[in-house]
């Protein structure tokens, strides 16, 4: 029981961040001035990329400690506009630049390590956490809870014209 928060962390991270994030920058690499900047980003040097990564991945973690003391102060608004705005974009321009560059950045040895090592602990995490994660996905498939963010997903695919793929 004590690993429930975390397994349900795990499964918004992994089904809305992690799939919203993914669809999103598929749309955007669309645009030219998107897939210029990627051309350009992938001829740098790798120390430079990681450079460029770990600025707004600093912004993500950042913001995201400044929403937690704006969520402790009661102020709701401001945090959730600074965890939906300011780290959500930080974290989306991490991930571009990740996917981006990912050779160039794996190619520096200790990024590499480092690399690895939240890998390892993310593959720790989940093995220790599918029970649960399996039990949690099924209250939402089988459950009211699931058919009610089922019909919410259907609506908003159909309102901007999003195809499950």
């Amino acid at each position: 029981m004590l690993l429930l928060p975390l397994t349900l962390v795990l499964l918004f991270l992994e089904h809305v961040v992690w799939d919203g994030t993914k669809y999103l920058l598929n749309q955007l690499s669309r645009l030219r001035a998107v897939a210029a900047l990627r051309r350009r980003l992938q001829t740098l040097p790798p120390l430079a990329v990681v450079f460029l990564f770990l600025i707004p991945e600093a912004f993500d973690h950042l913001s995201g400690f400044w929403a937690t003391v704006l969520l402790l102060r009661d102020q709701v608004l401001a945090a959730a506009f600074v965890a939906v705005f300011i780290k959500g974009f930080a974290a989306l321009i991490a991930i571009w630049i990740y996917q981006s560059c990912e050779e160039s950045l794996l190619s520096v040895p200790w990024f590499r390590r480092l690399h690895d090592r939240v890998i390892d602990w993310s593959r720790w995490v989940n093995c220790r956490t599918a029970p649960l994660r399996q039990r949690a996905r099924g209250w939402f498939r089988g459950g009211r809870m699931g058919r009610r963010l089922a019909a919410w997903r259907m609506r908003l695919s159909a309102r901007f014209g999003i195809s499950r793929s």
